[in-house]
């Protein structure tokens, strides 16, 4: 698959070139604008790219990518791209990305299934900037590109964060375990994931993986758990996963993080009680470390960060972080897309 993508993205940069070669007129801004508009989204905000189903014989297990525009206060535009459990975003999404305007802009380059995405970028208000930011603000992380160590993300999604991590910090070895390969061949084919020297996406049971890593001995500067359903669960928790809540696990992922490391939880609960429900979570957590936080972020969301060393954050200069964090590009264009 990472073979096929590469061909993909060589066939798109050829054609921009042979655009250019053969003097195909170049389209101005506004006249790009008009084409992806009418042409490409006929006139709608969103547009569904593709629908991807692992298993032809249930439309149950079906995801979306749909891509979508998004308009700056500026009057400038942009795209967007989501993984969607229906084709819209009525039932929020499972992943956002930013695409790439192509260079040469024509009417072989209007279709956004051809962009590239911007790994590089993400946006403030997801599940991803918090889990970023979490190493940060705790202390745990230096403020430094060239900070050294290695990370363990159970669920991938979309490969984003470890596409992000991968882009800024050269020296922190990511490994990404999901159970689902549609994860690893999403975030490759549509998502701009591409395994690295530093980088690497492996199929298997995260729960597994860590009480392995702990039976050896094994640590992990920082696990980010995003382990989550992709439809609706019965209990309505789609975050965390159950297996990723056990007390055999528990144990394990606070051995393998030890006295240095730290683990953040994305959670998503729906129903009307989700928020007794983070607390109730938080508080099991809480038996297995020396300490965890609850916090939240404008989507919903809600976030444990537990660790096995109390860290004064009264050292940890938050405006600093604040402008380390910026100058990585973590932007704000989600809402300019909602």
């Amino acid at each position: 698959m990472l073979k096929s993508v590469a061909l993909l993205a060589a066939l798109f940069l050829t054609i921009q070139a042979a655009n250019y070669c053969m003097k195909e007129k170049e389209l101005s801004e506004n006249e790009f604008f008009d084409q992806v508009q009418g042409k490409t989204f006929a006139n709608q905000q969103n547009r569904v790219v593709a629908i991807e189903c692992p298993d032809p014989k249930d439309n149950s297990t079906c995801l979306y990518i749909v891509d979508r525009i998004g308009y700056l206060k500026d009057g400038s535009w942009f795209v967007g791209r989501f993984l969607t459990p229906v084709p819209n975003l009525t039932k929020g999404f499972l992943s956002v990305s930013k695409l790439v305007k192509p260079v040469f802009k024509s009417m072989s380059t209007i279709d956004t299934a051809m962009w590239m995405v911007d790994v590089g970028t993400m946006d403030a208000m997801t599940p991803n900037s918090v889990e970023l930011s979490s190493l940060f603000t705790t202390g745990h992380f230096e403020m430094n590109r060239d900070v050294s160590g290695n990370i363990t993300f159970l669920g991938v999604a979309t490969g984003g964060l470890m596409s992000f991590f991968s882009t800024y910090f050269k020296n922190l070895k990511l490994t990404g375990i999901d159970i689902d390969p549609q994860s690893e061949y999403l975030a490759k084919k549509w998502f701009g994931y591409r395994d690295t020297k530093n980088s690497k996406i492996l199929i298997g049971d995260g729960a597994e993986y860590i009480m392995e890593m702990a039976k050896r001995g094994e640590t992990s500067d920082a696990v980010l758990v995003d382990a989550c359903h992709n439809h609706a669960p019965p209990d309505g928790i789609y975050c965390p996963v159950e297996a990723v809540r056990t007390p055999e696990f528990l144990k394990s992922l606070s051995a393998v993080i030890g006295t240095k490391g730290i683990t953040t939880y994305n959670m998503y609960i729906l129903h009307r009680d989700h928020q007794k429900g983070y607390q109730k979570i938080r508080n099991e957590f809480a038996k297995y470390f020396a300490e965890c936080h609850l916090g939240s972020n404008h989507l919903g969301n809600a976030f444990i960060m537990c660790s096995n060393n109390k860290i004064d954050q009264s050292t940890v200069d938050i405006s600093s972080v604040r402008s380390f964090l910026k100058n990585m590009r973590i932007d704000g264009f989600l809402k300019n897309l909602l």
